[in-house]
């Protein structure tokens, strides 16, 4: 469905906004979808806030606070992992080593930037009183340039390698 949104788009948009949306595919995609993403840890950050609050817990606690964004970050990292491979940088696993290989060194990213992330917001949120909304947004920003990095160096680093490689065979 949000392929199809993105291409829908595309067709509406004059030639060489195209034409620089394919010069620089996999940033517009990363972003794209990263928004994306970033909708879904939002969502699923408020939804469990709510659902914390309604049993009388407030994010101004750390246990509660960690607690809606570990639930935000899960969901955001299954959706991000499905959407990178299958769209951003459009990697084909040929075997199950592969694939595992993807998904922990994946994880693995996404664990070191919920980290940072954690940290931002137990600092902003629970020392200093900020908005923790607010610091959210601001949070997620972060960790989207972060993830951006690991993901195209790291990560699915032999699918750019197999693209690079057939563009040269072209």
């Amino acid at each position: 469905m949000l392929e199809k949104l993105l291409q829908f788009v595309l067709k509406l948009m004059p030639k060489p906004i195209k034409n620089l949306f394919y010069k620089y595919e996999s940033i517009w995609r990363y972003c794209y979808y990263g928004a994306w993403t970033t909708v879904v840890s939002f969502a699923s950050f408020l939804l469990a806030k709510f659902a914390l609050q309604a049993m009388g817990f407030s994010l101004k606690n750390f246990i509660p606070l960690a607690i809606a964004n570990v639930f935000s970050w899960i969901c955001a990292v299954v959706f991000a992992f499905v959407v990178n491979k299958k769209y951003v940088f459009m990697s084909k696993t040929d075997t199950k080593k592969e694939l595992l290989y993807e998904l922990g060194t994946f994880t693995g990213a996404r664990v070191a930037s919920l980290g940072i992330e954690a940290g931002f917001m137990a600092i902003t949120v629970n020392l200093l009183h900020w908005n923790d909304v607010l610091m959210k947004i601001i949070a997620q920003v972060v960790v989207l340039i972060i993830n951006y990095v690991f993901s195209k160096l790291v990560i699915f680093k032999k699918a750019r390698e197999n693209k690079d490689s057939e563009k040269q065979a072209e």
